[in-house]
């Protein structure tokens, strides 16, 4: 929903403009642009590694195509879930080994594009099963181990996150900024024609503005959405952590399944008839 609410944004604040004899080509400075514009990635450069810089970027990008998660993608994760458990206790631990070693050659596992597509999903999901098979931790070092993934994952997602609420947070001052150099050069002019003084106030003004629009009416917007991604991101880390947990401590794989459904959030939660009747279609 990030494009239609930009869309609107901008349609509300040029069709009140308008409807107030506005013109909105008087919104068009390009000095205003350069210095606000320029000021902001100055200030992002200064204070971020480059690879937390192209991260940045890449969540601005990203975000345009909303969150990728759904109630289909979760009913691909529990019942592949499923599979992979009923398989382990069919055959034992090692029959895991082919999947997990080259999880998209797996007759399982490269079913459900939803899955493999999500890398640090992929990444806990295999590394954890692993060290399970192994053998090489014991049953209660595993919800640590899954644990110390997923914080590692938030506070990463948090990094790039933190560098754009900066630059939002700046924005309206950056925005001063440019008003006031507006300003000097309207004072070098206050000698001129009044409509002359008065086009150089206007420009001023359109750096204020420009620094409160594009903090309140888009950046910090998107920046609230960019949270909102990353926390299904996580809870679907959690799933993956409450069904490996369930089925370590020694429940069977339709219940570990079900502890796994009812840690999804409520609205993307399958329902516990539907979840049991596509894990008994492939059981």
């Amino acid at each position: 929903m990030v494009i239609p609410g930009i869309l609107l944004v901008f349609g509300a604040m040029l069709g009140g403009f308008l409807m107030a004899g506005g013109n909105p080509l008087s919104l068009l400075q390009p000095a205003e642009f350069v210095t606000i514009g320029g000021m902001a990635f100055g200030s992002m450069v200064i204070s971020t590694p480059m690879k937390i810089l192209k991260r940045c970027f890449g969540l601005l990008l990203g975000s345009l195509k909303g969150g990728h998660l759904s109630q289909q993608a979760y009913m691909d994760l529990l019942v592949m879930l499923f599979r992979l458990f009923s398989l382990a206790r069919k055959n034992g631990l090692l029959s895991l080994e082919p999947h997990i070693s080259d999880p998209l050659k797996s007759d399982i596992i490269s079913k459900y594009p939803s899955v493999t597509h999500n890398k640090i999903a992929m990444d806990m999901l295999t590394e954890t099963l692993r060290l399970i098979v192994d053998g090489s931790v014991q049953p209660e070092e595993i919800e640590p181990l899954m644990d110390s993934m997923i914080e590692t994952h938030e506070a990463e997602s948090h990094m790039p996150v933190n560098v754009l609420r900066a630059v939002g947070d700046g924005l309206p001052g950056i925005g001063i900024v440019g008003a006031v150099l507006g300003i000097i050069i309207t004072m070098g002019h206050i000698d001129g024609k009044p409509e002359e003084v008065g086009h150089h106030v206007a420009c001023a003004l359109v750096g204020t503005f420009l620094g409160v629009f594009l903090a309140y009416g888009l950046l910090n917007p998107v920046i609230a959405a960019i949270c909102q991604t990353e926390a299904e991101e996580a809870k679907y880390l959690v799933v993956i952590k409450t069904a490996i947990k369930s089925y370590v401590g020694g429940s069977s794989p339709s219940i570990a399944v079900e502890f796994a459904r009812r840690s999804i959030f409520s609205f993307d939660r399958p329902a516990a008839a539907v979840v049991e009747k596509s894990c008994k279609a492939v059981g």
